[in-house]
């Protein structure tokens, strides 16, 4: 997962790295902040306020697709204040937003790191997931 730039606040960081390790149990994380050097199998996925829109078993639907396909690494990118550039959004796989209110990037980081842990519960069939 790609953040934008410019400090991270402590909690932000604290947060994503909780989840993180939760996550690395059943499905390798990093969290990098700054632009990633991409491979050819890598899959962008552009976090926008005007992306897709889908539920968490949508979500975790895309990260099952994406595994199936091949896709290393799986890299998502959010923007900094003012979002991800142009060519960034045209460029990604797929393009998806969080939430239908605009978050500030430090929230967005944490849902997003969130739900990749409920994904990952929701295709190992954890508890922790509580959906229809």
């Amino acid at each position: 997962m790609v953040t934008g730039p410019g400090r991270t606040p402590v909690w932000v960081r604290e947060a994503c790295a909780d989840w993180a390790r939760r996550i690395h149990r059943t499905f390798p994380i990093q969290i990098v902040e700054s632009s990633p050097k991409l491979t050819g199998r890598a899959r962008i996925v552009a976090l926008d306020e005007r992306g897709e829109e889908r539920t968490s078993e949508g979500f975790a639907e895309l990260l099952e697709s994406a595994v199936r396909a091949g896709a290393h690494p799986l890299v998502f990118m959010i923007g900094g204040p003012y979002g991800l550039d142009d060519a960034v959004k045209s460029g990604a796989w797929k393009t998806l937003r969080l939430s239908t209110l605009v978050l500030n990037h430090a929230v967005a980081r944490v849902v997003l790191v969130e739900q990749l842990y409920r994904a990952c519960a929701i295709r190992s069939g954890s508890p922790y997931h509580h959906g229809d």
